[in-house]
């Protein structure tokens, strides 16, 4: 086990700089790691000065550490399942002194009612994508963040649903297969589909992912974006993407492209 100042690492565990105002983040080079579907979420993601913010599943918790700092929330609550993901995304935020704004929560997303009933402004997810076909015991931890192993999509929205106050924003990414599902689960809980940004690999590739932004009890209406595009025909980032990606020529958070978070 190593220190780094008074975070303690794992074996194995190497500390990333993920180029946003100083955040760094504890990161398992063969373990689960972070991609781009998380730093799309984050920058989606607005919350003013005095909202609370809940992220359900955070995983490695890079979403929460780069709402804190581009948000002026004035809390972020993380909540994981997994025991190694939640002690690493606990450790993270230790690391960078954001204890005081970052609560990570070892916990069920589908205890969220019983837990944190109407309680926050603004609820985001990159839950997992695609249904499970395996056997659940023998899951790993990768297949757990990736696939409805532990909680299906409708279980997912269902729980920021009751986490929301009236009038609060939730905000999702998810395959674009399953926006029918997504979108006829958050009108049965109350959330008003208001924001579609389509997002395409590149311009040529179809529409393979999306980010949706609800309001709960909201009117109806829905606003469709222009498409975003992650990579010109060359691999390269499009503008749009490296404000996301890059900050003074350096690239920044995900180590790999693969999706979920």
């Amino acid at each position: 086990m190593e220190h780094n100042g008074s975070v303690p690492l794992l074996d194995g565990e190497k500390i990333f700089d993920l180029e946003c105002d100083g955040l760094k983040i504890i990161q398992h080079p063969k373990g689960y790691a972070f991609t781009t579907d998380a730093v799309l979420l984050a920058n989606t993601v607005r919350a003013v000065k005095g909202d609370s913010v809940l992220e359900l599943g955070t995983g490695s918790g890079v979403i929460s550490l780069l709402i804190s700092k581009k948000c002026r929330a004035k809390s972020v609550t993380a909540l994981e399942i997994q025991p190694r993901l939640y002690d690493m995304a606990r450790r993270s935020v230790l690391l960078n002194g954001l204890d005081e704004r970052i609560k990570v929560v070892n916990g069920d997303i589908r205890d969220v009612r019983k837990i944190f009933s109407e309680t926050f402004d603004v609820v985001c997810t990159n839950p997992p994508y695609s249904p499970y076909s395996g056997d659940k015991e023998s899951a790993t931890e990768n297949d757990i963040c990736r696939s409805e192993v532990l909680i299906t999509l409708p279980e997912v929205v269902s729980a920021a649903a009751s986490a929301l106050k009236f009038g609060g924003k939730f905000y999702i990414i998810i395959a674009a297969d399953r926006l029918t599902d997504l979108l006829y689960s958050m009108r049965q809980n109350q959330l008003e589909p208001k924001v579609l940004t389509p997002v395409q690999p590149t311009a040529e590739k179809e529409v393979n992912t999306v980010i949706v932004t609800a309001i709960k009890c909201g009117k109806p209406g829905l606003r469709i974006t222009k498409p975003l595009i992650i990579t010109n025909a060359d691999g390269s980032y499009t503008e749009a993407v490296r404000r996301m990606y890059f900050n003074d020529g350096k690239t920044v958070y995900s180590r790999n492209s693969d999706r979920k978070s």
